[in-house]
């Protein structure tokens, strides 16, 4: 083949590399094929101008496909992290791509999608990409990162995480984003050896005790070694909403009526396809773990029956009820928060009164609505009164991402929340 034509083989490739197309290489060269398509590009680089002016990317078009090309004048590499995408998912190579590109915007880092297909027979596949974005509008300079794509069909993950082990980035984090349905230890524990962070989400847990059960073994086994649930992240504004509730110096719903908390009812979003599960969901567990732990409540029972969970508490001498309902709805993503209630006994002017505070998602709005309802109100018995309004982040992904990457490495509000929910689930057989 003459120069030339390697030469035009070469910015075919390059421009592929670089606007995102996934080139397929072989599994054993996957690190050579990554070094030679960087050396390209940095071949491609103009010498510096001397007059110090931006270096512009140019637009052309190829001179053997015809396409449209861009040239890498002006790329830079960057990594702060690895971070590992663990899918089993069927359109993984799309879907699970979308939410690593959008993620190395914020965070730069090596991106390994790690791809696990049940199959009978054995098979290796992988391909290289560069994810880049513009990071000065000014000078049109191109931050870059790589994703690797490493696909398995086989059985287990033992044979995957052997391909994934060498191709971390050394002296920088290795996240892995476990983003499956299932969380299992024996399919986690490969991965496990070489990591740093361990991030998931349990909204999509197929089996809500199996999958707390082993988010806390992890978390306690697996020291120095942080846990984050995407979930958790969700449940940010919840937190938010109720603690702002509660912080005013005088009643309805202020610190005083902390102690007068009698009842506990959080309802959470059922598709209909989804009626009689056996499950509930991981979301509204937490919330009611988070406000047993944080207002120091003794459990003293729990059930699980007819699609509702209900459990019983302790504050000293006073009785608490709680109650996990589901809530028909195909608006609001299915499995999350979508109401929640609280009803107090708190003295008032030298008696008791009831009050009743409301967080409610409505369909379609960026909102928690807090409403408080009491018999303590100068206007008269009875009357609902606007207490806040919490205002929802778009909490996709990739923003939840954001929230994990700079998280506390040792989230102990976390960790009391998830052993309180294992002891609820637990108490509930």
């Amino acid at each position: 083949m003459s120069s030339s034509t390697d030469k035009r083989k070469s910015t075919i490739e390059t421009t592929n590399f670089l606007s995102g197309r996934l080139a397929q290489v072989d599994v054993q060269r996957i690190e050579r094929e990554l070094k030679d398509l960087w050396r390209a590009i940095d071949s491609a680089k103009p010498e510096p101008q001397s007059d110090h002016s931006p270096v512009k990317v140019t637009e052309g078009q190829d001179a053997v496909s015809g396409e449209a090309t861009t040239k890498p004048s002006n790329v830079m590499r960057a990594c702060t992290a690895n971070i590992v995408l663990f899918s089993e998912d069927a359109d993984a190579e799309v879907q699970a791509s979308a939410v690593l590109d959008e993620v190395a915007i914020r965070h730069p880092s090596r991106a390994i999608l790690a791809i696990s297909r049940r199959a009978a027979e054995q098979r290796l596949e992988a391909w290289v990409s560069a994810r880049c974005h513009m990071a000065d509008a000014k000078s049109l300079k191109q931050i870059c990162t790589e994703q690797i794509t490493v696909r398995y069909d086989g059985e287990g993950t033992r044979e995957l995480a052997s391909v994934v082990s060498p191709l971390v980035i050394h002296d920088v984090p290795v996240v892995l984003w476990w983003r499956a349905n299932r969380l299992d230890k024996g399919h986690l524990e490969p991965f496990s050896r070489f990591i740093d962070m361990l991030i998931v989400d349990s909204l999509r847990a197929a089996d809500t005790n199996g999958f707390i059960k082993e988010m806390s073994g992890f978390s306690s086994s697996h020291q120095g070694k942080p846990l984050f649930d995407l979930n958790w992240g969700r449940l940010i504004p919840w937190r938010r909403a109720i603690a702002d509730a509660f912080s005013d110096a005088a009643p309805p719903m202020s610190i005083p009526s902390l102690p007068g908390i009698s009842k506990v009812t959080i309802a959470y979003a059922q598709e209909e396809s989804a009626k009689g599960s056996v499950n509930i969901p991981v979301q509204p567990l937490l919330l009611l773990s988070w406000l047993s732990t944080r207002l120091q409540w003794e459990r003293k029972s729990a059930k699980f029956e007819g699609g509702k969970f209900s459990a019983q508490f302790a504050n000293g001498a006073k009785s608490i009820s709680a109650s996990i309902e589901p809530f028909a709805s195909d608006r609001l993503s299915s499995g999350s928060v979508c109401s929640v209630i609280i009803e107090a006994e708190t003295p008032c002017d030298g008696k008791v009164i009831a009050e009743r505070m409301i967080a409610e998602q409505r369909a379609g709005s960026p909102c928690i609505y807090v409403l408080s309802d009491t018999d303590c109100q100068s206007n008269g018995a009875g009357e609902n009164v606007a207490a806040s309004v919490e205002n929802l982040v778009e909490l996709t992904e990739a923003r939840l991402m954001d929230f994990a990457m700079e998280s506390q490495p040792d989230d102990a509000v976390f960790r009391q929340t998830l052993e309180c929910t294992v002891k609820l689930v637990d108490a509930a057989k």
